[in-house]
């Protein structure tokens, strides 16, 4: 532990890390998952517009949202705080991106608290607030699937790599022709610009459908985006796809030989009992 007793902090960090390792750890992570849906759902219903007109006439309203936001974030501070006392090591525990996460999720609040306005709100922070849903990803730390995607995505980082290379060189390329041939033509295409949100939305499979091509070499493109498209994405797909399948394999085995540890660790102890 880097900031208490190393016994007692191997086991405070055990009861943050493995929800399995007692009833209170069960307890403590169903009580913070629990906080993070009531923070996201206050954080909605901040948005509605008869609660907003509420919150301006009725400081009830107010006050109970603020007092809402200020019980959870503490409740997310004391967490951040006590995780970082207890970690094995602090330098990891700064460099490891849910502490990120956890960290940016409660900056808004202190943002605001440190440096208020007369309006109540910071022109230069408002981009800070969109933090707070950020409040969503520390359910990462409490689902071990999602752990696994995230592993996924950090070995498959050259493929991903690979995608958005891909990806990019087609939209440009496609958004040129499409303007050079739709230039005089469609309303709708001005510039490149408009061009490349075309491709974009085609060569992502969704179809808006807000810009569409007018003329039959338009439209030719048209029919060359959505094939190939549907190519180049299928090719990285496939490796993360294999990549998700072995990660996912492997942390099943690791289950299941932890498992199998436990059974067999106490063992003797049964056939002692029964011994006696």
């Amino acid at each position: 532990s880097s900031g208490i007793n190393a016994e007692y902090g191997a086991l405070l960090w055990e009861f943050f890390d493995n929800p399995q390792s007692s009833v209170a750890a069960q307890a403590w992570a169903w009580m913070d998952i629990g906080f993070i849906f009531i923070s996201v759902a206050s954080m909605f219903v901040e948005t509605t517009p008869p609660i907003t007109e509420m919150a301006k006439n009725d400081f009830r309203v107010r006050d109970g949202l603020k007092y809402c936001e200020t019980i959870t974030v503490l409740y997310f501070t004391i967490d951040l705080f006590l995780r970082g006392l207890a970690c094995p090591s602090f330098c990891n525990y700064i460099k490891s991106p849910l502490t990120w996460v956890d960290t940016f999720a409660v900056s808004p609040y202190y943002a605001e608290l440190f440096f208020p306005s007369e309006s109540g709100n910071l022109d230069g922070l408002r981009v800070l607030r969109v933090a707070r849903v950020m409040r969503v990803l520390k359910l990462i730390r409490r689902s071990k699937k999602l752990m696994t995607i995230a592993t996924v995505m950090k070995n498959c980082v050259s493929e991903l790599f690979l995608l958005i290379v891909i990806w990019t060189m087609g939209v440009i390329v496609f958004a040129m022709l499409m303007y050079t041939f739709e230039e005089n033509h469609n309303a709708h295409i001005e510039s490149v610009f408009d061009a490349m949100w075309w491709a974009v939305v085609t060569m992502s499979t969704v179809g808006y459908g807000d810009i569409t091509p007018e003329t039959v070499a338009g439209k030719l493109i048209g029919t060359v985006v959505v094939f190939l498209s549907m190519v180049f994405l299928a090719l990285p797909l496939t490796i993360i796809v294999s990549t998700f399948s072995k990660v996912y394999g492997n942390r099943k085995c690791m289950v299941m030989k932890k498992r199998q540890n436990m059974i067999y660790a106490s063992g003797p102890d049964d056939d002692d009992d029964d011994d006696t």
